[in-house]
């Protein structure tokens, strides 16, 4: 399958913030919703784990990615640009929505989502919440939103698979 194919077949899960939060609803709504987000350069099983464990919370599962320009992780970054990356991530079943965030944070989305709840990795809470991870708390808890930490069983970083291999 061509990249055009895919596009074709997956792209009509790709939105701006905007055409999710009319597609869903405002709150409260029948169907729960919930959001992560991430660079999402390389999936991995951590990811599809942290995925699928969102998607088991919620009826619709909105999947947030980084721009490229706000990508600053380390040299060859992205590794696989922004628009490829959303339709990988649409190409998965449990995934409902994808947006691909034009902010450095994202603050803006989860104001004009306002998903039910935003599902973080448990690595961004075992050693205590980083700034960032309060800031998105803050986001929800303004609405009545709620962070959620999943398991954490398996962690991979796409960042050191990433280093392994420059790109070609």
């Amino acid at each position: 399958m061509t990249e055009f194919d895919l596009k074709s077949r997956f792209g009509h899960k790709i939105k701006t913030a905007e055409e999710i939060a009319q597609a869903i609803g405002p709150r409260p709504r029948k169907h729960k919703v919930i959001m992560c987000h991430g660079v999402f350069d390389v999936v991995h099983p951590g990811h599809l784990r942290h995925l699928l464990y969102a998607k088991s919370k919620a009826d619709i599962l909105v999947a947030s990615l980084t721009a490229d320009r706000h990508i600053t992780k380390g040299v060859h970054r992205p590794h696989i640009p922004q628009e490829l990356r959303a339709v990988n991530l649409a190409a998965f079943e449990m995934v409902d929505y994808v947006v691909i965030d034009p902010n450095d944070k994202p603050l803006s989305n989860i104001a004009a989502i306002q998903p039910d709840f935003f599902a973080k990795g448990y690595e961004y809470v075992a050693g205590g919440m980083p700034p960032k991870t309060a800031e998105e708390a803050d986001a929800l808890s303004a609405y009545g939103g709620e962070i959620i930490f999943t398991p954490g069983d398996i962690v991979y970083s796409s960042s050191k698979f990433i280093e392994a291999s420059p790109p070609s």
